[in-house]
């Protein structure tokens, strides 16, 4: 199978990747968990609840961010490529 028909079959999905242990993101994955479930601790249900629609508004605005950082790097390999082709520099 092509690459593209690899995409186009779900077997390679580019929003989805392994954390390394002890990475940078990692680390800081780790002390969002830790400071969320600090303030949890002291919050009323409905706070709680407030905390939880911005937990899910937070992960839609990073979800949306991430497509179209990926919409914008592709676009900017295809023109590279096109440059490459092309002989342009």
């Amino acid at each position: 199978m092509t690459t593209l028909e690899n995409l186009y079959y779900g077997n390679i999905a580019p929003h989805e990747y392994e954390v390394e242990r002890g990475s940078e993101y990692d680390v800081t994955a780790k002390l969002v968990i830790r400071h969320e479930q600090e303030l949890s601790a002291t919050l009323t249900e409905q706070q709680k609840a407030v905390l939880e629609k911005i937990k899910d508004n937070h992960t839609e605005l990073m979800s949306l961010g991430e497509r179209d950082a990926f919409c914008r790097g592709f676009s900017l390999a295809v023109r590279l490529l096109t440059d490459a082709m092309s002989g342009k520099t």
